[in-house]
């Protein structure tokens, strides 16, 4: 399709998904969460894709969340929201949800604001690159007497320590770059200039490894998250079963091996 809100390339086995829509803070109304979606799908059926970094326009904001004036705006238009949306990985859900099952590392550089639900697409990712200016939060309950209803309210106390998650829920406060770093939410904190470079960099790291390998232990670190590891023996069964199985016998490994072994750099084929 073609996007009007973000912008979307590839180059190197990375592709780039940038938020564009700086007078608005890089706020996600209908037709822009739908543009995220389809761009966030094609990445995942690519398979010369292996790594995805989140951004937005300029240096205010990564996304300040749902556009509030989207509805005064367009009073006669319904949110494409589908019901089952947080169980359906192809069904669209509000600003904040993503597709779900993606299991190629998903970075998000943050240049400003990341909040409501610019804070729960942070939330999606898994590295967490920000400026020093950045801040996160999940304002619902202080400016909408809500709650994060993009999956955050879930997220949130599974990614930081239980009483900074609740803290952050109750109040409806916002926390610094440095903070979130501090409680190990943020990777690293960079000079503004330095942001995009960063998150290449960290990018580029993960294309150096094998995608199938990268991508199977993202599946199994996030599935048997909240798996017991004995009593019953699911996370461990789970690591062994066939989920693993097309990693241990890829070409990509058998690949990996051998370049080790032979000192060079490996080739990788996703295969």
């Amino acid at each position: 399709m073609a996007y009007e809100n973000i912008i979307f390339e590839k180059r190197d086995h990375i592709a780039y998904l940038t938020f564009n829509r700086p007078e608005r803070r890089n706020a996600i109304d209908p037709p822009t969460q739908i543009e995220v979606w389809d761009a966030l799908n094609d990445f995942r059926n690519d398979d010369d894709s292996w790594v995805v970094i989140l951004t937005g326009t300029g240096d205010q904001a990564f996304c300040a969340g749902a556009d509030l004036k989207w509805r005064t705006e367009n009073p006669d238009q319904s949110p494409p929201w589908l019901p089952n949306y947080q169980s359906d990985i192809d069904r669209i859900g509000p600003a904040g949800a993503l597709p779900t099952e993606i299991w190629k590392p998903m970075i998000a550089a943050v240049n400003g604001f990341a909040v409501g639900g610019g804070m729960e697409m942070t939330l999606h990712c898994d590295i967490v690159i920000a400026s020093e200016h950045a801040q996160f939060g999940v304002p619902e309950i202080r400016h909408a007497g809500g709650l994060p209803g993009g999956g955050g309210i879930f997220r949130l106390p599974r990614q930081v320590p239980y009483k900074v998650a609740m803290w952050m829920l109750l109040s409806g406060q916002y926390m610094s770059a440095q903070y979130m770093h501090n409680v190990g939410y943020v990777n690293e904190v960079v000079p503004h200039d330095k942001l995009m470079e960063t998150a290449e960099s960290y990018a580029r790291l993960l294309t150096a490894n094998p995608p199938i390998g990268v991508q199977t232990s993202k599946e199994v670190a996030l599935r048997s998250l909240d798996l017991p590891l004995d009593h019953p023996r699911t996370a461990w069964e789970y690591l062994w079963e066939g989920t693993t199985a097309k990693m241990r016998n890829s070409e990509d490994s058998q690949e990996s091996r051998r370049a080790w072994l032979e000192k060079r750099p490996p080739v990788f084929h996703n295969r």
